[in-house]
């Protein structure tokens, strides 16, 4: 860490500290909670699941494959 940034965040109060962190951790959380998957790769898996629903006997494609598919769509 910044040494400077360290030394100016030691004169925040306890109550600024504590505002800081909890903001730190809602922003880390929103980013890793945030889509790992393309929206082309969304729409894909929106598709899929509409046509599985529309015909749930048709035999469909196994998660590997799937993955294959999804994971060599351009993001």
């Amino acid at each position: 860490m910044n040494t400077h940034l360290f030394e100016e965040l030691e004169h925040l109060s306890v109550a600024e500290r504590r505002s800081l962190g909890e903001a730190l951790i809602v922003s880390a959380e929103s980013e890793a909670s945030a889509s790992l998957i393309t929206e082309a790769q969304r729409t894909e898996l929106r598709s899929r699941l509409a046509h599985h629903r529309a015909n749930p006997d048709e035999p469909g494609v196994s998660f590997s494959q799937l993955k294959a598919k999804l994971l060599s769509t351009p993001r």
